[in-house]
């Protein structure tokens, strides 16, 4: 990987440079290197424990997308990430390290407190830029020791979320997959309105019971 043409590849993707995606570039980097697909056109699944700047650069880098249901998100508020080939039996989780440049300095949380609360100074605002941009070029260039753990995962890939049905939700009306309809009270309502039937607040242990006679959850529990 040409990690210089990767980033620009990304920044034309993200909109902005800064340092999560340079990040990115080079989790995608480890990971790619440390799966050694056959061939490239080999389909990935991704794990991302964030939804911060760098998982752009996963979604540039690896082909791992929302849209083609082999990016998972499961916010952990950390930056971890876990590869695999589709039909992986073990895979790769590669971390952030700490006190590593991957994170911001205190003197750039301060600065960007002030940016935006509006309080910045000139003066401030080229610090910023200037700091931010040492971090990009540290990035990219710096050992992946330096920034990287990178770790072997003896599990198989998740499996293929697939496409479902769709039914009404009988409160408000709108078609919604059968997976996230929940039976409350003999009323099939979708994830919002069965929150709003509880007051916003689902009593513990009350998020998934009653589900759509048509979703796999449903027919996995009369399997058993």
């Amino acid at each position: 990987m040409d990690r210089t043409q990767a980033y620009n590849d990304v920044i034309r993707f993200h909109g902005h440079e800064c340092p999560g995606a340079a990040f990115g570039v080079r989790v995608a980097e480890a990971a790619l290197t440390a799966l050694a697909p056959k061939d490239p056109a080999t389909p990935l699944v991704l794990v991302s424990e964030t939804d911060a700047c760098a998982v752009d650069a996963l979604q540039v880098l690896t082909g791992c997308t929302y849209g083609k249901r082999n990016l998972i998100h499961e916010d952990a508020g950390r930056n971890v990430f876990t590869l695999w080939e589709r039909d992986g039996s073990s895979g790769v989780r590669i971390r952030a390290k700490a006190d590593s440049i991957v994170f911001r300095t205190e003197e750039i949380w301060a600065l960007s407190t002030r940016i935006d609360d509006g309080t910045a100074t000139l003066e401030d605002e080229a610090a910023f830029a200037r700091l931010q941009g040492e971090r990009i070029a540290g990035l990219l260039s710096v050992a992946d020791d330096d920034i990287l753990g990178v770790e072997r995962v003896e599990k198989p890939a998740p499996g293929v979320k697939h496409l479902a049905r769709t039914d009404l939700c009988v409160d408000c009306g709108e078609p919604t997959s059968v997976e996230t309809l929940h039976d409350h009270r003999g009323r099939m309502v979708c994830p919002a309105c069965h929150l709003a039937a509880h007051g916003g607040v689902l009593p513990e242990g009350h998020g998934d019971h009653g589900h759509h006679p048509q979703s796999h959850k449903h027919h996995h529990e009369h399997k058993h």
